[in-house]
């Protein structure tokens, strides 16, 4: 049987997840739980947080990965904009006491990869050298196996090369950080025919570039999910 995928874009304390997942498909989260951009209580981001556990642990197939709005509580690296430092310690605990239900940064099945903000070829390189036409899988394995060991690497102050780059457009930034009219140049799969999804940016509906590059980030507007 032929297994299905449904790609869940940035959270930021919305409840819609709740009718996008599918239980049938095998649901990835592409990270950013908390940090609203509307004026959320702290109790129901973070009940929203505990419910997104909560269907992991019922749905085990579930895949939840990290985004640059997770990374600042975890690390203590960047601070992202609307970062929580009233509650920073109580997110970083309840991040490390669940964080066994996490995949990491990457994901992949078949030709496709899924990232919180994607992977460039100058990011790639400059952390496991040239890229010979690895298949998802592998490149996620590195990507996740570089997670478990050195997350500063994830950062936006270790990766920014361009002067006065505040937002995410230097070509090294990581998958937690690049902007997708970078990736755009810079896509680590290009000549290639694999796929990156992925979200960070926020946009209006579910857009694809350049036919390989998917971002999910429409919550905000289109409460839709991607499934494949």
């Amino acid at each position: 049987m032929t297994k299905h995928y449904n790609i869940i874009g940035d959270i930021h304390g919305r409840k819609c997840w709740k009718e996008l997942v599918q239980d049938d498909c095998v649901n990835v989260f592409v990270g950013d739980y908390f940090d609203p951009y509307e004026k959320i209580p702290y109790e129901q981001l973070m009940q929203n947080f505990r419910d997104i556990i909560a269907y992991k642990e019922s749905h085990p197939k579930t895949v939840l990965l990290y985004g640059n709005h997770d990374l600042h509580y975890l690390s203590d690296a960047d601070r992202s904009s609307r970062y929580d430092a009233l509650h920073a310690e109580q997110n970083k605990q309840f991040f490390l006491e669940h964080q066994h239900l996490f995949t990491g940064i990457a994901f992949a099945f078949g030709k496709y990869l899924v990232t919180h903000a994607g992977v460039t070829k100058e990011w790639y390189e400059k952390e496991f050298g040239e890229y010979h036409g690895k298949r998802p899988f592998l490149v996620a394995k590195d990507i996740n196996e570089l997670w478990q060991h050195n997350k500063l690497e994830f950062s936006f102050r270790a990766n920014v090369t361009l002067p006065l780059d505040l937002y995410g457009e230097s070509s090294t930034h990581s998958p937690a950080w690049i902007r997708p009219w970078v990736l755009a140049e810079h896509n680590l799969f290009t000549g290639t025919p694999y796929k990156q999804i992925f979200g960070h940016t926020q946009i209006d509906d579910i857009t694809t570039i350049d036919d390989n590059l998917i971002c999910v980030d429409c919550l905000g507007t289109t409460q839709k999910s991607y499934k494949i």
